[in-house]
């Protein structure tokens, strides 16, 4: 991977006017050197989404709000929140985005930041929910750990066993604070958190953490879309930091690929004759919701919907609910490989070749690869009245540690 590839510029489109919502006290200050507004007003709507076409939007407005946020900009930050709005972000997840920068950039930053956001919430009349926070003062160090385990390893979990009084300080603080306070929080999910989290560390230039939390990334998501992430913090932290990450991001996932080589799971992707249906592409769009990547081929869009999901070794999607009012679930056909399936509350269930799951709406579950084996499964949509999925938590090492 070069990083300098997907930055390759598309040429120059025509500057985007400033935003219509952007409050009139900002107008001016924003528009008084139109060259400065032009060039990055092009360059920030333009040539970086080109360039980085992964990233899903939502993903993009949260990067730039948090880039804000870190970069302590005022006027700036009003009329991001204000497109945020604009363009559908919940105010939950535009408050919650700015809260994942305090463990990082500090207090001072982030009460700002908020203090901001909310008065262009009163501006448009926007509620928000107040009640995000999903832990007490007895089930912060846990509920951290658990989070800290799942990102980057077992270590972390069995660290937090004998509690405060067995843990170095700065451990306890990064355990209960850093991830208990925050990462546990309603508004967003843990691997929405941990890449915006990268993307602060980007602008904050913190090269040794940053570089563990690109790892973290590249658990998450494929390397192209992490570059491409990383592009898009470019406009707010210039380019010597953006190097720098992109520096960092070769050496992560050179590592992470030697380490690949060393696990008995790594294994060069099936052969043509593996399946009667073929790998896919990688499945960018819903990297976020896998541990490992995934590859997706569609096989029907019409009538009804039918996905060929291909997971790697160890891969698996997160604990999700298909919900409908009426009718809706899923059908799972396992095609090729060895992989499991599991309810919430229930024991995993081994699929092999020609197995079928049923999954009601309203059932909580996950599915994926075996440890040592790739699968493949076909995904069936059930119709159904009002359907919609909801993405939950990451499997926990631990827990799928247990599976063979």
């Amino acid at each position: 991977m070069k990083p300098g590839t997907m930055m390759t510029m598309l040429g120059i489109g025509a500057a985007l006017a400033a935003c219509d919502c952007r409050p009139q006290d900002d107008a001016r200050a924003l528009s008084q050197d139109k060259e400065l507004r032009a060039v990055m007003d092009n360059f920030t709507r333009n040539e970086v989404p080109a360039a980085t076409p992964l990233v899903e939007k939502r993903e993009v407005e949260l990067i730039r709000l948090v880039s804000l946020t870190t970069q302590q900009s005022g006027a700036l930050l009003r009329e991001e929140v204000a497109t945020a709005l604009a363009q559908g972000l919940e105010p939950e997840a535009i408050l919650e985005a700015i809260y994942q920068c305090a463990p990082y950039a500090g207090f001072p930053r982030t009460a700002d930041a908020v203090e901001i956001a909310r008065g262009v919430f009163k501006a448009k009349n926007a509620k928000v929910d107040e009640n995000r926070g999903t832990v007490t003062a007895q089930s912060r160090l846990e509920a951290g750990a658990d989070a800290q385990g799942t990102l980057f390893g077992q270590t972390f979990r069995d660290m937090a066993k004998n509690g405060k009084e067995g843990m170095p300080t700065v451990n306890y603080f990064l355990a209960s604070n850093c991830f208990g306070d925050y990462y546990t929080r309603k508004g967003l999910d843990l691997n929405t958190r941990e890449l915006l989290t990268m993307a602060i560390l980007v602008n904050l230039g913190t090269e040794p953490q940053l570089k563990a939390h690109i790892g973290a990334n590249l658990k998450i998501r494929t390397a192209e879309y992490v570059e491409q992430a990383i592009y898009n913090c470019l406009p707010y932290c210039g380019y010597p930091r953006t190097l720098n990450a992109l520096r960092l991001l070769e050496e992560a996932a050179a590592e992470t690929k030697a380490d690949a080589k060393g696990s008995p799971a790594a294994k060069t992707m099936p052969g043509k004759d593996w399946s009667a249906f073929p790998v896919g592409r990688p499945n960018d769009a819903y990297a976020r919701y896998f541990t490992g990547r995934s590859y997706l081929d569609m096989i029907s869009r019409e009538q009804v919907g039918i996905g060929n999901v291909t997971f790697e070794p160890g891969c698996r999607n997160n604990w999700h609910v298909h919900h409908a009012k009426k009718g809706g679930g899923q059908i799972l056909v396992a095609t090729a490989g060895r992989g499991y399936y599991q309810e919430w509350g229930r024991p995993a269930r081994e699929l092999k070749p020609g197995d079928v799951v049923n999954i009601p709406a309203g059932v909580k579950h996950w599915h994926g690869a075996a440890p040592d084996s790739w699968f493949q499964h076909l995904a069936i949509e059930v119709p159904g009245e009002g359907a919609s999925n909801e993405w939950l938590e990451p499997v926990g090492d631990e827990e799928y540690g247990r599976l063979k």
